[in-house]
């Protein structure tokens, strides 16, 4: 695989992560009350906006993180890197979403470590 092809996979696994995100932003927002409750968010309007503003400031910087580095930008790549590296390290917090998003974050760090380093031999 050359490197093109590896950062278009990692481009492309960013915008749909950027999406779910925002997704996930929309549909929080818009569900009504009594599913909420149902989801453990009853009576804590706190705590739905302020998990909301992460959730659309984290799919937005995947989208800026994927557009930069379609683009080839270096700082694109080691700015997606950062997002997935933390996205591991916190993963484990939002179980079961944490899931998806370690699975994502993952397949995009491996795709983006291979087009900085390529497959040189140390």
């Amino acid at each position: 695989m050359d490197k093109q092809t590896s950062i278009k996979i990692a481009s492309v696994m960013l915008f749909v992560h950027g999406f779910i995100e925002i997704t996930g932003v929309v549909m929080l927002l818009s569900l009504p009350s009594e599913l909420l409750a149902i989801a453990g968010f009853q009576d804590n309007q706190g705590k739905i906006i302020f998990m909301a503003a992460l959730s659309a400031i984290y799919g937005f910087s995947r989208l800026v993180a994927g557009y930069a580095t379609w683009s080839m930008k270096k700082w694109g790549i080691v700015f997606a890197m950062i997002l997935s590296i933390e996205t591991m390290i916190e993963a484990h917090t939002i179980y079961p979403f944490g899931i998806m998003d370690l699975f994502l974050a993952t397949v995009v760090l491996v795709f983006l470590l291979y087009t900085w380093f390529g497959n040189e031999k140390i």
